[in-house]
């Protein structure tokens, strides 16, 4: 009776475990509230980005979904495969959260249904016109338990539906060269772009295009020297510098509008620590907002209010343990929203920062947020956040 018991348990947990490693076929979205704010939820997902067909990329663990316009379900799209290395345990929701490591993916798509991926220190390339099949393109030289996660998630720009262009983010103490990657064929080769030399920045931050202009940009980190925003004008065969030498410069994401461009600092300085707009015309810049914390994450949506957020990572000019929402209307009048408390804060193997990621370009209809590693709030639990609320917030009503 026991041993029957036993298998009975067993058997289910397998179908479980197998069943969470496929992922579910349809996720759907269920109406919700979070932080005062009306949002469709998609429970387990990790938000990525807004396709250029309107489509809204997300990942469950190392599973690709995509939100069709006016519909109420993701629907799985493919899911990454890494062979039998420590990292394939992050295809199992159980380890996911036991680590307190829901982000495993980031990736790019176009419309004519090709992936660019990355995970575990690898590029991978996915057409599911010619085979379906995920293929290892690229190893980073600098991956790795130690060494560094290989790429921020606004690391990887898709410029224009065939070149994809990657910068890499490690812990490099040693302050050795870093280079720009990119490829001309949605991520099948890859090429050197441009390499910082030794000594010259610690690691990348983000990689952007200006929507407005197509101007492509970098921003990278951390020391006051090493910091800096720049563009290039071909293809990073040569990058120009617009600021750089001061935690001003230091920023995780940039947001674009037609006459200017905005950031918020990635900063523990609180004297310049806050929310920059430097103007495209006269390339004067002005801090627009103080703000305690660093600042990760930054977009724009289709009605033109800018969102950014902050994190909670134990800088100095962190006032509380809350990360926070700034929302920012076509007057730069700025709004916050309390988010969630830092959950796993210990230095541990569950430690993170508290975080509030969106997605990686602007211009879609919703905001599309995880608040990670807070209290309040599952990880990886997708909200999705209409513009009308963002709207209303903007005008008080």
């Amino acid at each position: 009776m026991v041993l029957a018991v036993w298998l009975i348990l067993g058997g289910l947990l397998i179908s479980y475990l197998v069943w969470d490693y496929q992922g579910p076929r349809v996720i759907r979205l269920s109406e919700g509230n979070i932080f005062g704010l009306s949002a469709l939820k998609g429970k387990g997902l990790i938000v990525q980005e807004y396709s250029g067909d309107g489509y809204l990329i997300a990942t469950r663990g190392l599973v690709v979904y995509k939100l069709e316009p006016g519909k109420d379900y993701f629907v799985k799209v493919a899911r990454v495969p890494l062979g039998f290395s420590i990292f394939w345990l992050s295809n199992f929701s159980l380890v996911r959260v036991l680590l307190n490591k829901p982000e495993c993916l980031e990736l790019t798509v176009d419309a004519s249904k090709r992936i660019c991926a990355f995970s575990s220190g690898y590029m991978f390339h996915y057409d599911a016109n010619n085979g379906s099949q995920f293929i290892n393109t690229l190893k980073l030289p600098h991956y790795g338990i130690g060494i560094g996660r290989g790429i921020m998630s606004t690391g990887l720009l898709n410029a224009n539906d065939d070149g994809i262009y990657i910068g890499e983010y490690f812990r490099n103490e040693g302050r050795t060269s870093v280079n720009i990657f990119q490829s001309w064929d949605f991520g099948q080769t890859w090429n050197l772009a441009y390499q910082f030399a030794a000594g010259q920045i610690r690691h990348i931050h983000a990689m952007q295009k200006d929507p407005y202009t197509g101007t492509l940009w970098v921003c990278t980190g951390d020391e006051d020297a090493e910091s800096m925003i720049a563009f290039s004008e071909d293809q990073f065969k040569t990058i120009q510098v617009i600021g750089q030498g001061s935690q001003t410069w230091r920023t995780c994401q940039l947001v674009f509008t037609e006459q200017a461009i905005y950031w918020g600092t990635d900063t523990g300085d609180g004297e310049l620590s806050g929310i920059y707009r430097w103007e495209k015309e006269t390339r004067e810049t002005t801090k627009l907002h103080a703000v305690p914390g660093a600042i990760f994450f930054g977009t724009k949506l289709r009605n033109g209010n800018l969102i950014m957020s902050t994190d909670r990572e134990n800088f100095p000019n962190e006032n509380d343990d809350k990360a926070r929402m700034y929302i920012l209307s076509n007057t730069d009048e700025v709004v916050s929203i309390e988010c969630g408390q830092w959950k796993n804060k210990k230095q541990n193997y569950k430690f993170g920062f508290a975080k509030t990621r969106f997605q990686r370009n602007q211009g879609g209809p919703y905001l599309a947020v995880n608040f990670i590693n807070q209290k309040q709030v599952e990880s990886s639990d997708l909200y999705m956040i209409p513009e009308a609320e963002i709207d209303r917030l903007v005008s008080g009503n």
